[in-house]
């Protein structure tokens, strides 16, 4: 696979450092030269390195490795990145849908297949470290996923009046306090 390069950066990156030529030789452009301006994909991966980004391209490093994304509605979702777009929307494969319990120091989980994430409902994503990933892991119980699902409902319903309580408290003081039901983040 090779990428193109902006032509502003390719021509800064690209150029190979000539020798001086002496007056009256005639410049000659090896083959060499004329392939240099396609990179490799080690290559474009040490280009963008280079750069922070604030778009999604910043997800591009992260395409079929594994991932998490914490959505709104507080689901965690663990899988390999296949592929996105400009929305960020995300294809996950291998999907694995995960619940903490840390009161209680449970956890759960269920296979989803592939997932299909729709890029306004990604809180947060980010890389796992795929030796690591199962460390905390070892030290909590697992129960199953339809337990840890109803306890999950409960806490989340718990929460969501607790937060609407804290409105109203708020709006008596003239402040505002927003929460909505699908941020469960």
């Amino acid at each position: 696979m090779s990428v193109q390069v902006p032509q502003q950066h390719q021509q800064h990156q690209q150029q190979p450092i000539q020798p001086q030529q002496q007056e009256g030789q005639p410049q000659q452009q090896s083959k060499k030269d004329k392939q240099a301006k396609k990179i490799t994909e080690g290559e474009a991966d040490l280009y963008l390195d280079q750069y922070n980004f604030t778009t999604t391209a910043a997800i591009v490093s992260s395409v079929d490795r594994k991932i998490f994304v914490l959505l709104r509605d507080g689901r965690l979702l663990f899988g390999v990145l296949r592929t996105f777009d400009q929305y960020a929307n995300l294809i996950l494969q291998h999907c694995t849908e995960r619940i903490y319990l840390t009161d209680k120091n449970q956890y759960c989980e269920e296979d989803r297949g592939v997932f299909m994430i729709r890029g306004e409902n990604v809180v947060m994503l980010g890389e796992v470290d795929i030796d690591k990933e199962d460390q905390p892991l070892e030290s909590m119980e697992r129960i199953p996923f339809k337990d840890g699902e109803r306890i999950k409902k409960i806490n989340d319903n718990n929460r969501f009046k607790s937060e609407t309580h804290k409105t109203k408290e708020y709006a008596r003081y003239g402040l505002t306090h927003d929460f909505y039901k699908s941020d469960m983040y």
